[in-house]
């Protein structure tokens, strides 16, 4: 079987219309009656696929659920990370200046000649 006669078989199948029916069970009364072909279903079901994830992604990314996806930073946090990266980087300046000093005031109790610029060693 050639590759063009698999396709327009497949094609073929897909445009047959199905009857889809709803019967009651004991009157035997048809309660829903509808045609469908394979393209309608699909096309139904990705619409709506498309349309329950563009609600979901709208939720999280304008309601408070957005706090449930990891990694998710949110102004206030930002700001807070900043400050605390800020505060880290002049603690380990202030801590660099007092070793130094330390280092200056080993070297003058030991006895050896200590050189030590003060106005360098200030934190900014």
């Amino acid at each position: 079987m050639s590759k063009t006669s698999r396709r327009r078989k497949i094609i073929a199948n897909l445009r047959n219309k199905h009857r889809f029916v709803l019967i009651n069970d004991t009157t035997f009364a048809e309660v829903f009656s509808v045609r469908l072909t394979p393209i309608n279903v699909l096309m139904v079901f990705s619409s709506l696929l498309l349309a329950f994830t563009v609600i979901v992604l709208l939720l999280l990314a304008y309601t408070p659920l957005r706090g449930i996806v990891p990694n998710a930073v949110t102004k206030e946090s930002r700001k807070e990370i900043m400050q605390l990266n800020q505060r880290i980087e002049d603690l380990s300046r202030t801590l660099e200046v007092q070793r130094s000093k330390q280092g200056v005031l080993n070297a003058i109790l030991e006895g050896k000649d200590a050189q030590f610029d003060s106005i360098s060693a200030r934190p900014k």
